[in-house]
């Protein structure tokens, strides 16, 4: 159960995920009419499902701003798991229980005591909001799933393209240092594949006459970037620099992309905040 509630997981809030739960609240409650609905005309319980229609997108909206305001953290996309998803479900659940149960409130006139209402205003608009919320998560990964397929088959043609020219080195090597300014490496930029960050050191990989090295150096990922500067190289995760003439492959999932490069027998994650940059890089070598 850990293991699935770590499992990654896309976030994706648009406009389909305020409109897709509202229209299927709005669906439910008229044509199905669950639990009490059924007592009530059709014109009435349409209104009812628009006021609660109304709630959903309300909740969603509202919920998420302030979430994104109030934990910035939790709500960081590259960091999205199913636990979040789940957790972030049953947040804005409650926020639409107590929207309903306020607007219950102020107009009720039965003898039900006001916990017993919230109670199963709660019931009601779980069971309600499980079928809409299930409907959403799987079109958003659909939807998700199918773009990343489309850009990670652009990608490829461009990479065997790239993959056959013929890579020249520069004519002058770069000198990688510690934090105490040592000299570490020299290193032709090209001769570079990817650097990872470690905490307070570095990874560097590297090639010579096709034989893959790497070296630990104590400094910061920051200040290889400062140092790499041509355009073949290109910041795709907060833990890697890479250099995009080793690029042989790209692949996605509904979350996010990954890069294999030649000589490296790991896949390099790409955050989503630059995954829309990833095109142009390729295109650009």
């Amino acid at each position: 159960m850990r293991n699935l509630l770590r499992k990654p997981h896309p976030f994706i809030f648009n406009i389909y995920s305020i409109v897709v739960p509202s229209a299927v609240t709005f669906l439910v409650i008229a044509v199905l009419a669950p639990f009490d609905f059924h007592e009530f005309d059709v014109l009435q319980r349409s209104l009812y499902a628009l006021l609660i229609a109304c709630c959903v997108a309300l909740s969603i909206f509202l919920g998420i701003q302030l979430l994104r305001k109030l934990f910035p953290n939790f709500m960081k996309e590259d960091c999205w798991t199913v636990g979040h998803e789940i957790l972030l479900f049953f947040l804005i659940t409650f926020l639409i229980v107590l929207e309903i149960f306020m607007s219950l409130y102020f107009v009720y006139e039965g003898e039900e005591s006001m916990v017993y209402i919230f109670g199963k205003t709660a019931f009601l608009t779980l069971c309600i909001s499980f079928f809409p919320i299930v409907i959403l998560v799987l079109f958003e990964q659909y939807w998700q799933q199918k773009i990343q397929f489309n850009r990670v088959q652009l990608l490829t043609e461009v990479l065997k393209v790239e993959n056959e020219k013929l890579h020249q080195k520069s004519s002058q090597q770069l000198q990688l240092k510690d934090e105490n300014d040592k000299v570490e490496l020299k290193l032709f930029p090209s001769e570079i594949i990817c650097v990872r960050s470690e905490g307070n050191y570095i990874e560097v990989f590297y090639e010579i006459d096709t034989i893959m090295y790497k070296k630990l150096i104590r400094n910061r990922l920051k200040y290889v970037t400062e140092v790499l500067t041509t355009a073949t190289f290109f910041r795709c995760h907060n833990r890697f620099l890479v250099n995009g003439n080793y690029i042989v492959k790209i692949e996605g999932n509904a979350r996010n992309l990954e890069l294999s490069l030649r000589g490296i027998d790991f896949k390099i994650p790409v955050s989503r905040s630059k995954a829309n940059q990833v095109s142009e890089f390729i295109k650009s070598l």
